[in-house]
């Protein structure tokens, strides 16, 4: 499963078919200009709804471009945007109008997606085997056992937190991304003080020096990452 962020720049963004099926299979994400969750994005589909985008969607392919690897797709509401060439000359992988099929839209995502789980294949499953050794993870008792001998019983938004770290690891995971995925609903607290404090007591459990953390690092003004 790989991870997409959706961008649209106004709010007046309609449904289509083909993000509703991707949806399915992926995790689709709401992202902004800020780009705040790109260090954990495969892939960002940049809606173009208007011309007057174009200077604003040149832009964001610049930064993405400048700052990541993942694949930069336009989707654009026109039948055909007078951007596209400019988008791809700039570095986009694909522009989609409304004059390409759902289906065929979905298959080209679908087959680079693929490409990103097959070149990082053996990297993953050697880094995820390394993982599992170090810290291992029980649904059945919502605990961890580290280094295949001590077992630590957490609690549940502990677990969670663990459980999100291990998904990504080796990747920094933003304040923004773990607050979504955890709470969901936007209660207008402070954030990255009710996310620091349940790594706070996570470390306590698992790491041998909480004042030198081995495994939960914490990825300046950015997140977390779990490291191995």
């Amino acid at each position: 499963m790989c991870n997409i962020g959706m961008l649209a720049l106004r709010n007046t963004s309609k449904k289509r078919s083909e993000i509703e099926e991707i949806k399915q299979k992926h995790n689709v994400l709401e992202v902004t200009e800020n780009l705040e969750l790109l260090e954990t994005l495969h892939a960002v589909v940049i809606v173009e709804e208007d011309i007057r985008d174009l200077s604003r969607i040149c832009e964001l392919i610049s930064k993405i471009k400048n700052s990541s690897i993942c694949y930069i797709w336009i989707m654009t509401d026109a039948e055909h945007s007078v951007g596209k060439l400019v988008y791809l000359q700039l570095g986009a992988d694909e522009v989609f109008d409304l004059s390409r099929e759902a289906k065929e839209v979905v298959f080209i995502m679908e087959n680079s997606l693929l490409r990103v789980g097959q070149n990082g294949v053996e990297e993953s499953i050697t880094s995820e085997n390394h993982a599992i050794e170090l810290l291992k993870l029980i649904p059945t008792n919502a605990s961890v056992i580290i280094e295949g001998t001590k077992e630590v019983v957490l609690t549940k938004l502990e677990y969670q937190m663990l459980e999100l770290l291990l998904r990504y690891q080796g990747m920094a995971v933003s304040y923004e991304m773990i607050y979504q995925e955890m709470w969901k609903i936007d209660t207008g607290e402070n954030k990255q003080y009710r996310i620091a404090n349940v790594i706070y007591h996570l470390r306590r459990k698992i790491e041998k020096d909480i004042k030198k953390p081995t495994f939960i690092k914490t990825v300046r003004s950015k997140g977390y990452m779990l490291k191995m």
